[in-house]
């Protein structure tokens, strides 16, 4: 059991890297097409909502072709997205003809990946260890984030082409891995708790179960705070706080670095016997929305020590949830339906994604940036203390 997580877990987090660096080649794009905010900020929300339906079809897939053979398949979807996007830097064809497929392949690819990752660990994870291993696998997100930042744009002053091509060759050899896990153990891997109903849409098991219909609700405000944490704390921080672009950029990648470091940490910490991973997630919600309001509340710029403790620990929570909250899911679920019910719970988390920004830019028009901070992260109170409250 163990060499079987010590070679699949790698590819799961080279897989959730890959299509996070593909995203982020996205955006790397926009400025040399002369997009604009507004339709970047639309790209975006199709790009989540497409993974959003798209994870919902992920028991079906599963059973159809295996789970590490759908992780393949979203590799080929991204390789196909930045080869478009390689065409357009290159001149080949109209301008921006390659936006609108590049944004259908990545949702395709993003939609899905988690889900199967969740299917592939779920079999061959202990129990026990299932927070901690899903965790580690949810820090490929920031791997992949971190690492499109700081490799991409300095791949783009050599070559417009370079960066997409090479997020393509890297989904090439991370497919190729998948492939070779699944003929490394015979294709039972991939097929081992994924008949019967695995197929069936999990929306059914989300229905009938009070607690899954609570995590679900949990997910989508965390991911909808998660994500407009991401996008609109720099703004806040230059046009609230008056800072300077580069020291607003260090305060966010700080609380991006916290993220990283809470993956990890909270699910170490689930590990833990007798500890309640619903309460471990209901107690991020409130650290999650204490910390946040404290940050957005404050009259004025906060002070640097204050700044860095409260970013740290919005970080903490804020993207460090998400392993745990995967892992239970798949807790509840069972190997035979982790697939199904992890893809239909993402697709209301994914949902979250998709429609956050477009309503937190609405309300941050009408009554600032704070004041959208303030009643999205009351609401992670709230769902915080829903959780903590269940026995």
């Amino acid at each position: 059991m163990a060499s079987a997580i010590a070679r699949t877990l790698p590819a799961m987090m080279a897989v959730q890297a890959v299509v996070a660096m593909g995203t982020f080649a996205l955006s790397v794009l926009a400025p040399q097409l002369g997009v604009d905010v507004q339709a970047l900020g639309l790209l975006g929300s199709v790009l989540f909502g497409i993974g959003a339906l798209s994870s919902l079809a992920t028991g079906r897939l599963i059973r159809c072709v295996g789970d590490l053979q759908l992780a393949a398949l979203c590799m080929v979807a991204v390789m196909l997205a930045m080869l478009c996007l390689t065409g357009d830097a290159m001149g080949i064809g109209p301008s921006r003809w390659s936006l609108w497929p590049a944004v259908l392949l990545l949702g395709l690819a993003f939609g899905p990946e988690t889900p199967a990752s969740a299917s592939v660990l779920a079999r061959i994870t202990p129990l026990a260890r299932r927070p901690w291993i899903f965790s580690v696998r949810q820090t490929g997100n920031q791997i992949g984030a971190m690492t499109g930042s700081l490799a991409l744009p300095t791949l783009l002053l050599q070559h417009a082409a370079w960066p997409f091509a090479l997020v393509a060759s890297l989904a090439l050899c991370v497919g190729l891995w998948c492939i070779s896990l699944v003929r490394r153990d015979g294709g039972a891997v991939t097929t081992l708790g994924v008949g019967g109903t695995g197929g069936i849409s999990g929306l059914r098991d989300v229905m009938e179960s009070p607690l899954l219909r609570l995590l679900t609700a949990t997910m989508l405000v965390y991911m909808a705070a998660q994500v407009c944490l991401n996008f609109f704390v720099m703004c806040h921080a230059v046009h609230h706080w008056q800072l300077r672009i580069p020291a607003a950029a260090g305060w966010v990648a700080l609380m991006q670095a916290a993220g990283l470091v809470g993956r990890l940490l909270w699910g170490r910490v689930a590990q833990r016997p007798g500890l309640s991973t619903v309460q471990l997630l209901g107690g991020l919600g409130l650290l999650m929305g204490l910390a946040g309001l404290l940050l957005f509340l404050w009259p004025a710029t906060p002070p640097s020590i204050a700044l860095a403790v409260l970013l740290v620990l919005t970080g903490l929570s804020a993207s460090g949830w998400n392993g745990v909250m995967v892992a239970e899911v798949a807790r509840i679920a069972g190997p035979a339906r982790a697939g199904a019910v992890t893809g239909a719970v993402l697709l209301f988390g994914y949902s979250g994604l998709a429609l956050a920004p477009l309503c937190f830019a609405a309300v941050g028009a009408a009554l600032g940036t704070g004041a959208a901070f303030v009643g999205l992260l009351t609401m992670t109170c709230v769902m915080g203390t829903c959780l903590l409250l269940r026995r």
